[in-house]
């Protein structure tokens, strides 16, 4: 008997892979195109109105001052910057991966959900034959109490 390779590609769920895109332009995308151009007008407007008349001249130690004040800042978020950049890269790297998996749990989940509905059915039916048993007992009962009227 010859054991069979698996597929060199897991079949996708079309539906789920085409959410999956959607939710990526909107999530991912749309967000960080629209961060980009805010810091990029913030960035013409800073560019803007230091060149103006009287911007920047004579503003020596001010200006050595933002310096250190940028510098601390620099200290606590650079770290954050890189930490977060890795973390959008191995994300960038894992996605294309991701979804052959997700199609595996998805039908595992599947699975466990109509055993589940079958070891249900296997515990109720026995529980509603017999509540069904003493409802149609019950019946005749009523049923023989009204043809015989005892008084």
């Amino acid at each position: 008997m010859t054991a069979q390779l698996p597929p060199a590609e897991r079949p996708r769920n079309p539906h789920t892979e085409a959410l999956h895109k959607r939710d990526t332009f909107w999530q991912i995308y749309f967000p960080m195109w629209l961060a980009l151009l805010v810091v990029l007008a913030v960035c013409i407007l800073a560019a803007i109105s230091a060149f103006a008349d009287g911007g920047a001249v004579g503003r020596l130690w001010a200006d050595i001052s933002l310096v250190f004040l940028v510098l601390q800042a620099m200290v606590f978020t650079l770290p954050l910057l890189f930490i977060f950049g890795g973390l959008a890269y191995g994300v960038g790297y894992v996605i294309p991966k991701l979804p052959p998996y997700f199609k595996i749990a998805q039908d595992y989940v599947a699975l466990a959900a109509s055993e589940v509905k079958r070891l249900t059915r296997y515990v109720e039916e026995p529980v509603l034959q017999f509540k069904s048993g003493v409802a149609g007992f019950d019946q005749f009962v009523q049923s023989a109490r009204r043809f015989f009227r005892f008084k």
